[in-house]
């Protein structure tokens, strides 16, 4: 029986009447978990309805090949076919449902992506932001010391917020980007990977990526309800091997961590004053009408 998302009651006023996506997949690993939580995922979006709203969808995945010519070719795909968006999909991403897809869609950005935590310790939450907004993204890896990258502000993990990086775990991109930077439109090497070249070119351009704090993902198994577990774990297996681990005091923590929130509060006070007029780049509210919620 076809489902009905609901929207608490309200018939919706979609800012994007109609999209046609192509969910483009870099398989490098074809696992059970994804196989299992990719089907489920597209059984749901077959049997869904989105009244007042026309969304076609397609899927097409590339294996086993370098991921970033895997994402041009993906991307010359949903071009070719007319797409409006194509939306890229990492095989280690979990349990995404129709609600997610239409909650990127209907934030109407042009590079817009769920929140993933790293599947490696310590986990960290992928939405980051410069602390020098005058360097490159694809830099920031060679740059001395450790400010360099910070993750969106506590205060901030509400609605859609801008960043300066974001993995391509479940990323929209609207298709009239491409035209906009040079090609190859997707690039890596040993210094950066792809996301960090790619959200270069777009900036280059003009065209902030986003993070959208009301679609939260499964990596590998790491997401919102198990990543304190996984947090204490990988604490464990570090401080047991001694040789690979710096104990510092908890005195030592907090001082180092208020330097770090210091850091981190200049590198946002030195934002506004670059993106004087950008209202929506320091808007907290989460989206409004055309935020598609579950049952």
């Amino acid at each position: 029986m076809t489902e009905e998302l609901k929207t608490n009651g309200v018939e919706p006023v979609w800012p994007v009447p109609h999209a046609k996506v192509l969910i483009g997949v870099s398989i490098l690993l074809y696992s059970h978990e994804f196989v299992q939580s990719f089907l489920t995922f597209w059984t749901a979006l077959m049997t869904s309805r989105f009244p007042g709203f026309s969304l076609e969808v397609a899927y097409k995945f590339a294996y086993r090949r370098p991921v970033h010519m895997a994402q041009e070719e993906l991307a010359q795909h949903a071009i070719a076919a007319g797409c409006t968006h194509v939306l890229l999909l990492d095989d280690d991403i979990y349990d995404v449902t129709p609600e997610d897809l239409m909650n990127l869609i209907q934030a109407d950005k042009e590079v817009i992506g769920g929140i993933m935590f790293t599947s490696k310790f310590p986990y960290a939450m992928c939405a980051f932001r410069r602390y020098d907004i005058k360097t490159k993204v694809k830099d920031q890896p060679i740059l001395d010391g450790i400010a360099r990258l910070y993750e969106i502000p506590p205060d901030q993990q509400v609605g859609v917020q801008p960043a300066d990086l974001i993995p391509f775990g479940f990323t929209l991109i609207k298709t009239s980007v491409f035209d906009k930077i040079d090609t190859p439109w997707f690039h890596c090497d040993t210094q950066a990977p792809t996301d960090s070249w790619f959200m270069d070119s777009i900036m280059d351009k003009g065209i902030k990526p986003f993070a959208h704090f009301g679609v939260w993902l499964n990596h590998a198994g790491c997401n919102r309800t198990t990543r304190p577990f996984l947090v204490q774990m990988g604490m464990a297996v570090n401080q047991a091997n001694s040789s690979k681990v710096i104990v510092i005091t908890k005195e030592e923590m907090q001082r180092h961590q208020l330097v770090m929130d210091m850091k981190m509060k200049d590198a946002e006070e030195a934002r506004k004053l670059v993106e004087v007029g950008e209202t929506k780049f320091y808007n907290l509210t989460p989206i409004g009408n055309g935020v598609v919620t579950p049952k």
